[in-house]
């Protein structure tokens, strides 16, 4: 699918879109699992956690009767937001697209499931931040993680966008899934070589970032 024109909004995804973070963080909560006596492989924990919120982390280890702390997420975002401040990397052909984005006058902004400290901190690693600044949503702030589309919906309401007037650029299926209960279209950006089969829920797929812009409409 490519856009006759422009959108009126286009709402980036931040972790897996615009910079790759999803590994460095991955990593990160497969150690602390392992440490709550989880038995899982490091691919299966990528398989069930990306895209999803510390709420399903806790729902995973009580599921399964394991202990962890209270304030566990304190500990666990301290470690992450350190090992993503020294090694994150942006996704290639995303600066190219927002590039192109800022140049149309088109108007964009990122909506993450992610804390807002951890999209400071990666969009900052990638010199990116001021190109998002005040127009940063996480759904720590609005409600409901996704699936749920609170914060794509609060997206454009900040905006002053219809929701049908908006482009989702996303890469995990909660997001598809969140977007498509927005009743807002959906680019699925799913590189060369994952593996990984998922429900895409309407969503258009595209595998190379440096695509985007013509399938926006700008070129």
């Amino acid at each position: 699918m490519t856009l006759s024109s422009p959108p009126k909004l286009v709402i980036f995804d931040c972790d897996g879109v615009l910079v790759n973070s999803e590994p460095i963080f991955s990593r990160v909560l497969h150690e602390f699992l392992l440490s709550c006596g989880a038995d899982l492989s490091f691919s299966h924990c990528c398989e069930i956690f990306t895209g999803k919120s510390r709420h399903e982390v806790e729902r995973y280890l009580s599921a399964r009767s394991l202990v962890f702390p209270v304030n566990w997420s304190a500990g666990f975002y301290k470690d992450a937001l350190d090992a993503l401040s020294k090694e994150v990397i942006v996704i290639q052909g995303a600066k190219a697209a927002i590039r192109k984005l800022r140049a149309a006058d088109v108007p964009y902004c990122v909506a993450s499931n992610g804390l807002m400290a951890k999209m400071q901190v990666t969009l900052e690693r990638t010199q990116m931040l001021p190109w998002f600044a005040g127009n940063m949503f996480s759904a720590y702030e609005v409600g409901r993680s996704k699936p749920a589309p609170d914060v794509f919906l609060h997206a454009a309401h900040m905006n002053d966008v219809r929701a049908q007037d908006c482009i989702v650029v996303e890469d995990s299926a909660s997001g598809f899934e969140a977007a498509s209960a927005a009743e807002m279209t959906c680019f699925a950006y799913i590189p060369t070589g994952s593996l990984q089969e998922v429900n895409l829920f309407g969503a258009h797929p595209f595998d190379d970032m440096k695509a985007l812009p013509a399938l926006l409409g700008l070129v």
